[in-house]
């Protein structure tokens, strides 16, 4: 049995605290578990952070955890993190068998990015291009006189790193370790087959969706807008002119994929009181809610990747680049709570992007849920942070 290991994920609406352990056959054993209801954050900053530490705090408790384990490690929202993209270019004079030990010194080579009150998480690679036309995401045993690589970093505000830090030390750990939560899903959910190309996914959680390209090792583009489950349940609080919690309800007796006639209606029991609204009229609000703010969004971003794209390949002195990163044949991957718990929404999410969506749940039996795809990924690269991977602990510096 391997070390247990500590997972504090930072949802946009709960914080969830896993402590997991891996079996022989490479399976996570839960040991501990909490989920806490807390403000969250909008717009990269926290709505209460006063009250952070004891939502934290409570989470811990709550999982009866004994803090036998002295590292914490902590799911960075994206709406707290920025990606930059710098390549680099190894010239080995003669032709190589490439090795574990010149792909770690690319990494060390390439980590000089700063930017002004954050830092750095961790530097991937996107892709390496071995002599200007050859792109691959595994170039180790490969043969090349050159190596160009693509290289992905992801910062983290510095004060969301503190803040975090201080709690934690409060509670009793004594290191904390930072991991970017989109990344996680993306490298440990997606399979590699898709990232060679690339693949697009879709975190939409309680306040916030996140947006990004994963290509390769690394996240090439992330993007988050404030939108998510709770927006929608608010929205129709306000179109029935009920309070929050009875919207909520409402919202599990709906179904988006199919077409409502006009005598169909929803109905709520509260106590003594029926609350009872027309499908059509719900339907239709929540359709143009994920038409306006999901689907625009998405959109929205896979344009902007075409225009980075078409910007590089104009500026790029190597032959064999893509055209564009994003086709036809592009995996898009959907997870959160968001859209998994409305019957129906995912569904209708597709037909409106005219894509296929594959949800990424997570591989721990028992807890593979879209809603807890973060804290599980995290928990993968921590316990292969936690055995010594060497590129990998190259990768978190």
């Amino acid at each position: 049995m391997r070390e247990e290991i500590a997972v504090l994920d930072i949802g946009s609406g709960k914080i969830v605290f896993v402590v997991g352990q891996k079996s022989s056959d490479d399976m996570f054993n839960v040991k501990n578990f909490a989920s806490v209801q807390y403000p969250g954050y909008y717009k990269g900053e926290w709505v209460d952070k006063d009250s952070l530490a004891s939502y934290i705090a409570e989470a811990v408790t709550k999982s009866n955890y004994n803090l036998k384990c002295k590292t914490l490690y902590v799911s960075v929202p994206a709406e707290f993190t920025l990606v930059k993209i710098n390549g680099l270019l190894t010239n080995l004079k003669k032709r190589k068998t490439i090795g574990e030990g010149m792909i770690k010194d690319i990494h060390n080579k390439a980590d000089s990015l700063k930017v002004a009150d954050y830092s750095v998480l961790c530097s991937s690679a996107i892709e390496y291009v071995l002599d200007g036309e050859n792109h691959t995401i595994s170039p180790i045993g490969e043969s090349a006189a050159s190596i160009y690589a693509n290289m992905s970093y992801i910062f983290c505000k510095n004060d969301f790193i503190r803040t975090v830090c201080d709690i934690a030390a409060r509670i009793g750990f004594k290191h904390v370790k930072f991991i970017d939560g989109v990344w996680a899903e993306g490298t440990q959910l997606i399979e590699a087959d898709s990232r060679i190309n690339g693949a697009v996914l879709i975190d939409v959680g309680y306040a916030s969706t996140t947006f990004a390209f994963v290509k390769g090792d690394g996240i090439k583009y992330k993007n988050s807008v404030s939108f998510g489950y709770g927006f929608m349940v608010d929205a129709l609080a306000k179109a029935l002119n009920v309070n929050y919690y009875v919207a909520e309800k409402m919202l599990s007796q709906i179904t988006l994929n199919i077409d409502s006639d006009e005598t169909s209606t929803y109905q709520y029991m509260n106590g003594n009181v029926q609350y009872e609204c027309r499908a059509r009229d719900i339907n239709n609000l929540l359709h143009c809610l994920i038409a306006d703010h999901l689907v625009d969004f998405v959109n929205s971003n896979v344009y902007a990747i075409k225009e980075m794209d078409d910007l590089t390949n104009s500026r790029s002195g190597y032959s064999g680049t893509p055209v564009s990163s994003i086709n036809y044949l592009t995996e898009f991957c959907l997870t959160g709570g968001g859209l998994s718990e409305i019957r129906g929404a995912v569904k209708y999410f597709e037909r409106l992007l005219a894509k296929e969506v594959v949800m990424l749940k997570g591989n721990t039996a028992g807890w593979d849920k879209p809603y807890f795809a973060s804290a599980f990924a995290t928990l993968e690269v921590a316990d292969k942070l936690n055995t010594k991977n060497s590129l990998l602990q190259k990768i978190f510096g």
